[in-house]
């Protein structure tokens, strides 16, 4: 008996000394997107980052919208280029390369990130961009990756890049009128959690901080309101739901008129969520990973973040 309990004292002393060594050697930096066309926030960061510089697109033609840099930007930030999946559908990447090489020149970078869900049927017009970039930028280059590419990435590929940021969010369908929470929705994510342990390439972690409402009309998607609070919620609506509210009243909201029987879903991040989202991914990762990146520094103030991951 006496044997036992020793054998039993020591067993946990030595899982809570592997508990708190795990915790403390959580060495990551944090950073942050920005997001919009204009760069010019109201005040200067030492923060790392990410800046969208170039968003493709194409519309029977290409279009690529360029941020406007009002301000100087900070010297060692890294541009994103958006490259939207229908653009690698209908032009050869030589064309998508070129115009990327001659924009980016005047910017003072050392890397540069491409953000592009692709599909089986423009992976390979995409991995030759990525490859065709690095051959002649000379420059680290990073993609994004999302869950199902990970689960499934002997179907979709791996990107021949120097490393992934995995987007871990926006991981269900959008205009799904069943969608609980298409910002972040961990059990969703869940479905996900496979091939980690052989995933090829080295991953940081994206994780959102915004919210938003999503308008339906007749179960449709019909409308995205950004930066939406649950305080906005007033009289004029009735909760059907955790995160569903019916319209009582025509109105403008957010600068958009709604109407009488239009149902919103509200989609936030919370603490409690976005603690699991890291800590899932700490575990899958076998906590290999250097950087976390927020989605957006807009949102920057919106939890205490170094007490809420590093804890």
């Amino acid at each position: 008996m006496k044997k036992l309990l020793i054998f039993v004292t020591v067993l946990l002393l030595t899982i809570s000394v592997i508990f708190i060594l795990k915790k403390e050697n959580r060495n990551f930096n944090f950073s942050y997107y920005f997001w919009e066309n204009n760069y010019n926030l109201e005040q200067d960061t030492n923060d790392k980052l990410y800046i969208k510089a170039l968003d493709i697109k194409y519309s029977n033609k290409l279009e690529i919208i360029e941020t406007n840099f009002i301000k100087s930007a900070p010297k060692d930030f890294i541009p994103v280029v958006f490259i939207t999946n229908k653009t690698l559908q209908n032009l050869d990447y030589k064309v998508i390369s070129d115009q990327i090489i001659n924009l980016v020149k005047k910017f003072n970078f050392n890397e540069i990130q491409i953000d592009c869900d692709w599909s089986d049927s423009t992976k390979n017009n995409y991995f030759l961009l990525l490859k065709e970039l690095k051959n002649n930028l000379n420059k680290n280059i990073s993609a994004t990756i999302r869950l199902h590419q990970i689960k499934y990435f002997n179907k979709t590929g791996v990107p021949p890049v120097d490393y992934g940021v995995l987007m871990y969010y926006n991981m269900s369908s959008l205009g799904d009128f069943n969608t609980k929470n298409y910002i972040l929705d961990n059990n969703e994510a869940k479905k996900y959690h496979y091939n980690f342990e052989n995933y090829p390439l080295k991953l940081k972690l994206a994780l959102p901080l915004y919210s938003q409402a999503v308008q339906f009309r007749d179960k449709k998607a019909i409308n995205l309101f950004e930066n939406v609070e649950q305080i906005d919620f007033n009289e004029e609506f009735e909760k059907l739901d955790e995160n569903k509210y019916k319209v009582l009243k025509s109105h403008y909201f957010k600068g958009k008129y709604i109407y009488e029987g239009d149902i919103l879903r509200f989609e936030n991040v919370n603490e409690k969520e976005l603690k699991i989202a890291f800590d899932d991914f700490f575990e899958l990762s076998k906590n290999s990973f250097d950087e976390v990146i927020f989605y957006t520094i807009k949102y920057k103030t919106k939890y205490n973040l170094e007490n809420l991951l590093k804890n």
